[in-house]
């Protein structure tokens, strides 16, 4: 009969399993799948892949790179969005879709859950919060201040549910080209 082992990250936890890459004891509470059998904790750490990594140089250009493209396709969705609901989703996809790559080509083709998140709040502003048309009003009169564009577009945005989806789907089409 062989000896019982105990996890070495739970000392109480018996267990039968081990990590691939250190053959340390682990159990089913920290064992991290790997792309074959599982890990512990700080195996799985160490190997995080090159394309994952974002530095805050890679957010500062992928953010330029994505802030400009979408604010320039962002207000092409703005001017075009009249033309009806599919007109204005399908612009909408196409804004997101412009962002996703603008970041992805800057930054190296990085991918994980920050650079989504990113990519996401991006397309956000450049889409419901358009510099180029806030700053258009601004200098047309129709807004007094900064803060009253703000608001502005915000009740535009959500006067009206085909512009609602249309933020969702540019969010959603530029959150799903750097999946995890």
């Amino acid at each position: 009969m062989s000896e019982e082992t105990f996890c070495h990250f739970h000392p109480d936890t018996p267990t039968r399993l081990s990590c691939v890459s250190c053959e340390k004891s682990i159990c089913p509470k920290c064992m991290v799948q790997a792309a074959v059998g599982f890990k512990c904790p700080e195996c799985a750490k160490a190997n995080k892949s090159h394309i994952e990594e974002i530095t805050p140089r890679h957010l500062l250009i992928g953010g330029l790179a994505g802030f400009i493209i979408g604010t320039g396709a962002g207000y092409i969705w703005y001017q075009l969005s009249v033309y009806g609901a599919l007109i204005s989703l399908a612009i909408a996809y196409a804004v997101g879709f412009c962002v996703s790559k603008a970041i992805s080509r800057s930054i190296g083709s990085k991918i994980g859950l920050k650079i989504q998140v990113f990519a996401g709040i991006i397309t956000f502003i450049s889409i419901a919060y358009n510099p180029i048309v806030i700053a258009s009003f601004m200098t047309q009169g129709v807004f007094s201040s900064l803060l009253s564009g703000i608001m502005a577009m915000s009740l535009w945005c959500t006067g009206c549910i085909i512009k609602i989806l249309a933020i969702v789907i540019a969010v959603w089409a530029s959150v799903r080209h750097f999946r995890i």
